[in-house]
């Protein structure tokens, strides 16, 4: 089994399109969430700029992995072209995991 890594999604986003883009993440979610190598979630918003959002994903995958078997879901289509019917600028950064702290 791989490791854990991280995956961090930046969205940037008209306030007009916010809430459309925010449903559609609970939408994508819904069906990753199901997936096995799936681990968590979360998703924020920048305190001093509301129209950025950041995704932040933990899968037991490699990168590789991810990008052949799971962007590939058909669940996922929608998604992708709702981030450009939307006009969303998007920024994907990948972390391997070192360490985990959980509170005791």
């Amino acid at each position: 089994m791989p490791g854990k890594f991280t995956l961090i999604v930046r969205f940037k986003v008209q306030e007009a399109a916010k809430a459309e883009l925010i449903n559609q993440l609970k939408d994508v979610f819904g069906h990753i969430e199901r997936e096995e190598t799936f681990v968590e979630a979360s998703l924020q918003q920048d305190r001093e700029d509301p129209t950025t959002l950041l995704v932040y994903e933990v899968w037991r995958e490699t990168p590789e992995s991810i990008l052949k078997n799971q962007l590939t879901k058909g669940y996922r289509k929608g998604f992708d072209r709702a981030i450009v019917d939307l006009k969303v600028e998007r920024t994907t950064t990948w972390y391997d995991s070192l360490a985990d702290w959980e509170k005791a």
